[in-house]
């Protein structure tokens, strides 16, 4: 990376400045003013930063005391990032990450390779949930946060129980932050909910009655959490008093529709069910009938499918995506217009070049 690079060429650059100094005045020996990199004024500074992206900047602020004074630049944050992860070792356990914004012609890929003592019992987690640029990981009992930006990692409690989906509520460093994993079987009468805060010590875990339906997916929205399970059923898990109820009746859409994952979105208050067929099925939670609704349109924002799911605006610079289903397929990305019930793939985000990797829409970081 750029950045890497200007930052492991810092120390040797000042190094070869001061051998050529001629004078405690600061001046080369033809009156040429001579400074070390981490002493650039601010002012020139700025002016780089400001060629940087949201990622980069964070990196170049990071590279000393001075260079972190600069200005933060505001970038395009509308639309996700594709974040490519993987895990490795040699002699020592570490974390892959590459990030790939939406552009028609990348060119340059942020990447990112970490190496953490507390990776090597967390190697081989698997990412269940990206949201607001954190990641959330699980493998057999041990979940834990990530921040491929920041590096920062946020342990949880064990969990010794089984989850089909996982979400979290807000970002993991905020005390309103609460994680959500659910467990329901088309094989068990029971659903198994559990919540915990980061820093709690265990999670809380509740038993209920169920009626054998496996859980599609889960969002969190306005204080509950939203479970949607096979054939529409859509639960309710309120945090304020940890309160469970069924909001539909069992089976408020058609089974054929649900031979892939479902995917739910919620958006400003809104919650959307996208099921796909030989298209997309769209359908939109009417609050007033309490039953989901087919819907023809998606209105001023595009969908992106995946482990947590999110929808963008679509307006301004941005208009060109409305209507629109973004996915991933194999090693492509595709796009489902609603308008023409066509789908394309998507050049804006790298096919899978590498294989093996775990891909997953992320918000690009905050600067």
């Amino acid at each position: 990376m750029v950045l890497e690079e200007l930052k492991g060429s810092s120390r040797d650059t000042a190094i070869m400045i001061n051998r050529q100094r001629h004078n405690i005045s600061g001046f080369e020996g033809n009156g040429t003013e001579c400074r070390e990199w981490s002493d650039l004024p601010v002012n020139v500074l700025d002016v780089i930063a400001a060629r940087l992206d949201a990622l980069d900047q964070i990196y170049f602020r990071a590279v000393c005391k001075n260079w972190g004074q600069t200005r933060r630049f505001p970038v395009n944050k509308t639309l996700p990032w594709l974040l490519e992860h993987c895990w490795g070792f040699d002699e020592n356990v570490y974390s892959v990450c590459s990030f790939h914004r939406p552009s028609a012609n990348p060119s340059h890929v942020p990447y990112s390779k970490i190496e953490r003592e507390e990776f090597k019992v967390l190697h081989g987690a698997a990412i269940c949930a990206s949201k607001f640029g954190w990641l959330l990981l699980q493998k057999s009992s041990l979940s834990f946060f990530y921040n491929p930006y920041t590096k920062s990692i946020i342990k949880l409690p064990d969990l010794n129980l089984s989850f089909n989906r996982t979400t979290f509520s807000s970002v993991p460093t905020s005390p309103d932050c609460f994680c959500f994993a659910i467990q329901s079987s088309k094989n068990d009468h029971r659903i198994y909910l559990s919540i915990c805060h980061p820093g709690d010590r265990e999670w809380s875990t509740l038993i209920l009655d169920g009626f054998r339906r496996a859980v599609e997916d889960v969002v969190y929205s306005n204080g509950t959490f939203y479970c949607v399970f096979t054939r529409g059923a859509l639960g309710a898990f309120r945090v304020a008093d940890q309160h469970w109820s069924l909001l539909t009746n069992r089976k408020p859409i058609a089974r054929a529709l649900f031979q892939s994952r479902a995917h739910m979105v919620a958006s400003n208050g809104e919650l959307w069910l996208v099921c796909p067929s030989k298209g997309f099925e769209v359908f939109r939670f009417d609050w007033s009938v309490m039953t989901w609704v087919q819907a023809n349109t998606l209105g001023s924002q595009a969908l992106f499918l995946g482990c947590t799911s999110l929808s963008v605006s679509a307006e301004g610079e941005t208009s060109g995506f409305a209507e629109r289903i973004y996915y991933r397929y194999g090693i492509y990305s595709y796009c489902y217009s609603m308008e023409t019930k066509q789908r394309c793939r998507c050049t804006l985000y790298p096919r899978d070049a590498n294989g093996g990797t775990e891909r997953v829409w992320i918000q690009p970081p905050e600067i």
